[in-house]
């Protein structure tokens, strides 16, 4: 008998790809980060090209050292192919910020559609 596995739910994706930004980020992988992000990004920094350019900024000046990332309290919401995850609590060397980022399922699976900080 052949078992059938089930498919994830786009909550089990959403929590994976979460788990991947964490991952990412912690380590200052900027390569990694960017590859969560849709090709129709855009956010406070511009699209997905100035974004890179800003975090590899960020890297380089030191903003990102000692990062931290909490996603115990964040809650994922899903309304069609459009999922919100907040609050995401990010420490660093320099501040602490709670983003929101703003997904879309899209053929290649879920991404990165918008990001909202909040200092």
């Amino acid at each position: 008998m052949r078992s059938h596995r089930q498919a994830p739910t786009d909550e089990q994706l959403l929590g994976d790809l979460l788990e991947q930004w964490k991952t990412a980020a912690i380590a200052q992988d900027i390569d990694a980060l960017m590859a969560l992000f849709s090709e129709n990004y855009e956010g406070s920094q511009g699209d997905k090209y100035d974004t890179k350019l800003f975090l590899l900024e960020g890297k380089d000046m030191g903003y990102l050292d000692d990062m931290e990332v909490v996603l115990d309290s964040t809650e994922i919401t899903i309304e069609g192919a459009t999922a919100t995850a907040y609050p995401l609590e990010l420490t660093t060397a320099m501040s602490k910020f709670t983003i929101k980022l703003t997904l879309t399922k899209e053929s290649s699976g879920w991404l990165i559609t918008s990001m909202d900080v909040e200092e």
